[in-house]
């Protein structure tokens, strides 16, 4: 009785985990599917379906599956049982949670049938239609309700600091989706662009980023049993997240067709952009001291440094690129994909992956199935990974000189793509690798999912 009630406590908290693991294969498979058509263009070419399974269809979907089913469905489902937690109570309007994911689950599958059907405003990150994103926009203010509540009800007086990021996403991320999504026909030309990576590159910074980081702060001290290094220096880097990162958007239009003032305007705060990352991860190696060895044996704690670790290089790559000199030789080359994918899967996938063994075992009183599977969904993801961004990377820079001398027109750029194909070969089995890797996990989850639902029933037999 009393076990069957507090499984129930964390019924919202499950129902975004399971759904986040559907939308992991099916946006990856998705990924993979965009992968092998850089080697066979003509892969998946069927007569009539040729039209909705060519690149440009499958590419937003994948983006968008992966963004908001995956990544967004499983901060969710942390900040449903993290936030409740730190606050010491019950999460509030549970009922509301379940229906929030319900919801969200549509605006997915409908999202995903817009964009295959051929229905996208253009605009990366927010491809969907003008109505799904109104029910997005409905959706997230829902979601800060439940969480703000949550916070205001707390029995714990002190707001750690994880609940300082929590709160700062909630408020930011119904902002940007609204400034982002639904003013795109009001606006034209330079000003619609300026828009268009206002949020592009502020929904991952204020949403994905400062969720991630919050449960960074939130499971570093519970994996490596240290207390968390600097209280002062996790807030320092969330007020200068707060104060630079919003201003990042300009550096996506670099060498582009905007004023040169606005340009250098988006270097600034992207170069100040290390002060939060050096408090981050100098909080997360403070933290770890003296329990380094830990990390050999504990996976989910592997799982969170390494995407600490690949945060940080997301960050220095960053400023980087904004520079004006290396902007104008990677832009619009395969360096960034291999960017975008660091941030989104090395780090903040990888700390979700963390959370995942750290808080199912915990709200399905059952310790995970397989140490073994693991170990490998780490090993394949991390070699994976690192296959897709090196042979992106290293193509995107041979892509970008070869532009420069000319070769972006006529026989030159064909026989510049012949050349790419090695590269593209390796980004294929770097990506293949990342997708089996998740079918070890999501195997693994299910398997402890199912002992649960047995032991729970065998002691209900007993009884």
């Amino acid at each position: 009785m009393t076990t069957q009630t507090s499984s129930d406590l964390y019924r919202p908290s499950k129902f975004f985990f399971y759904s986040s693991l559907v939308w992991l294969v099916v946006g990856m498979l998705y990924g993979l599917i965009l992968s092998l058509k850089f080697i066979w263009p003509n892969f998946l070419v069927w007569g009539p379906l040729q039209i909705y399974l060519q690149f440009g269809r499958i590419r937003p979907i994948h983006t968008n599956i992966l963004l908001f089913g995956w990544l967004s469905m499983a901060n969710i489902g942390a900040l449903f049982y993290v936030i409740p937690k730190l606050c010491r109570n019950q999460l509030a309007f549970p009922k509301l949670a379940v229906y929030l994911g319900y919801a969200w689950n549509f605006i997915i599958i409908a999202g995903s049938i817009a964009l295959t059907l051929g229905y996208t405003t253009t605009t990366e990150y927010g491809e969907w239609p003008l109505w799904l994103d109104i029910l997005v926009v409905f959706g997230v203010v829902n979601l800060a309700l439940i969480c703000f509540t949550t916070i205001a009800n707390r029995n714990e007086k002190q707001l750690y600091v994880s609940l300082w990021y929590f709160m700062g996403s909630l408020i930011w991320l119904p902002v940007l989706y609204i400034i982002g999504n639904l003013p795109y026909k009001l606006l034209s030309g330079v000003p619609q662009f300026l828009i268009f990576w206002f949020y592009g590159h502020n929904v991952i910074g204020l949403w994905f980023t400062t969720v991630g980081v919050g449960l960074i702060y939130y499971l570093l001290p519970y994996l490596s049993k240290n207390p968390l290094y600097s209280h002062r220096l996790s807030l320092i880097g969330f007020w200068t997240i707060a104060t630079f990162y919003v201003w990042n958007g300009p550096h996506h239009l670099q060498n582009g067709p905007i004023p040169l003032w606005l340009m250098k305007a988006g270097i600034i705060p992207s170069v100040l952009l290390i002060i939060p990352v050096w408090a981050v991860l100098a909080n997360v190696f403070g933290t770890m001291k003296g329990k380094w060895h830990v990390v050999a044996h504990n996976t989910p704690l592997k799982f969170l440094v390494s995407g600490s670790i690949f945060y940080l290089i997301t960050c220095l790559q960053g400023p980087f690129q904004s520079l004006q000199g290396p902007s104008s030789i990677v832009k619009f080359t395969d360096w960034v994909p291999g960017h975008a994918h660091l941030p989104v899967f090395g780090a903040f996938s990888y700390v979700a992956f963390a959370m995942m063994y750290f808080a199912l075992p915990k709200i399905t009183y059952q310790n995970i199935y397989s140490e073994k599977l693991m170990e490998t969904h780490y090993w394949l993801s991390t070699v994976g990974l690192l296959l897709f961004t090196f042979s992106t990377w290293t193509a995107g820079v041979f892509e970008g000189f070869a532009w420069i001398e000319g070769a972006q027109y006529g026989l030159q750029f064909v026989e510049m793509l012949v050349a790419m194909q090695p590269f593209f070969w390796i980004r294929a089995i770097g990506g293949t690798l990342m997708f089996v890797a998740q079918i070890f996990f999501i195997v693994n989850l299910y398997k402890t999912i199912r002992l649960s639902k047995y032991s729970q029933n065998t002691n209900e037999s007993s009884a």
